[in-house]
């Protein structure tokens, strides 16, 4: 991030950024701020009418089961459902955008401008950007991103994640839930935190602050320094230590439950990945014979919509890296059991060569699960391992009082 972010915005901008006393998270939908500032060009000079008026013709747009609406194709179906004003910035916006922004999805844009008084209301009611605004659209990762960025939690989430590092996305979500509860946001069903989480992982991953891999998302570099330049310190009371100690003892439980692993007997491995399979809603799991079973090792079946299909398993405990050979010899044996699909179940990795054959065009599909996600799932299924729970009490003056928190609903979706 540039220094453009100390520099660039008016000083009533940049005291706002500086202040921590009204952070609450607000904005449902929560966008990528590369779109935001794609329809910030296309908005200033339009009447506000003219965006609401888009919104509310959106809002009346409905497919049918018999005349259903591909959304994903706003080239096609703009011109056929849209007309006037409506019609002309539709297209503005999905055209100058180079068919980057649906115009079908942009209520949460329009909450986050209007929440942040990023637009203002001009001579003629003409729409022009506001001081903030200005820096907004000319500075990213200036003041003005940096004030949303605290408002809105998503400095708070990159330093969860920062804290983690790495984090998968369901380690996150109870202590994204206690943030929202400790900054009075309104958004409480678990629905609304899981989606509010996710659009700001993505806003994140879309600045490059955060990266995923293997479904674990970790701060970068970058994401490192903006947090050391606009984030508060990390809390240094009870409850962080009390954290710290947990993610230290889930740490050693996984290395000890993975050595366990491997030393296992074979027949007893393959029964604790079926005993996996039932606990996971597969049915008629079964674990083969000793010999005469092509490589498979396990079979079961699961529900794929409205039918029932074979899958094949196969279940290796050993230390050496799985090769394409070993995937090759699972696809092949799924005639002998009527199988569309098959699974290897690894304590080790995959090699480059089976990762890439496992969904190879025209061939049955091969789920790979290596060491790190047999961990995940059998300790999501509480196999091998047992959870205790800790209560944190923190103090909620604001709990105290009559008034409740308000959830931005944005509409036009």
């Amino acid at each position: 991030m540039s220094d453009d972010a100390d520099r660039s915005a008016p000083r009533s901008t940049v005291e706002s950024v500086a202040s921590d006393s009204d952070r609450r998270v607000r904005v449902a939908w929560f966008p990528s701020y590369g779109e935001v500032r794609h329809l910030l060009r296309v908005w200033q000079g339009r009447t506000k009418a003219e965006v609401t008026g888009l919104a509310a013709a959106l809002g009346q747009l409905r497919g049918t089961p018999q005349s259903p609406v591909d959304w994903s194709s706003p080239g096609s179906w703009i011109p056929r459902r849209l007309s006037g004003e409506a019609r002309d910035l539709a297209l503005t916006i999905w055209n100058e955008s180079g068919h980057a922004v649906n115009p079908r999805h942009i209520a949460g844009h329009w909450s986050l401008v209007q929440r942040y008084d990023v637009l203002e209301v001009g001579l003629e009611g003409r729409l022009a950007l506001s001081e903030r605004g200005r820096d907004f659209l000319d500075h990213p990762g200036g003041a003005a991103e940096v004030f949303v960025d605290r408002q809105e939690g998503l400095l708070g989430l990159l330093a969860l994640v920062s804290d983690e590092n790495p984090v998968r996305y369901g380690e996150l979500i109870e202590p994204w839930d206690r943030y929202l509860r400790e900054h009075r946001s309104g958004f409480r069903a678990n629905a609304s935190v899981r989606d509010t989480l996710r659009r700001r992982l993505n806003n994140l991953l879309d600045r490059g602050l955060i990266v995923r891999q293997s479904a674990r998302y970790s701060a970068t570099d970058a994401g490192s320094a903006y947090l050391q330049r606009f984030a508060r310190p990390p809390e240094s009371d009870e409850g962080h230590q009390i954290r710290r100690l947990a993610r230290e003892r889930e740490a050693a439980v996984r290395r000890e439950l993975l050595d366990h692993l491997r030393e296992m007997d074979p027949k007893a491995f393959e029964d604790l990945v079926a005993r996996l399979l039932e606990e996971m809603d597969y049915q008629n799991v079964k674990v083969t014979a000793q010999s005469g079973d092509g490589g498979v090792d396990v079979t079961a079946e699961i529900e794929l919509g409205v039918t029932s299909v074979v899958e094949v398993v196969q279940a290796k405990r050993h230390k050496r890296t799985v090769q394409r050979k070993d995937l090759d010899a699972l696809r092949g044996s799924l005639y002998r059991f009527n199988a569309v699909r098959g699974t290897i179940v690894a304590t080790t990795s995959f090699a480059k060569g089976a990762i890439e054959a496992a969904f190879a065009q025209g061939a049955a599909p091969i789920t790979l699960i290596d060491g790190e996600k047999l961990l995940d799932l059998l300790i999501e299924h509480e196999i091998g391992v047992s959870k205790t729970t800790i209560e944190l009490l923190s103090l909620d003056l604001d709990s105290l009082s009559s008034e409740g928190g308000e959830v931005d609903e944005p509409s036009g979706s």
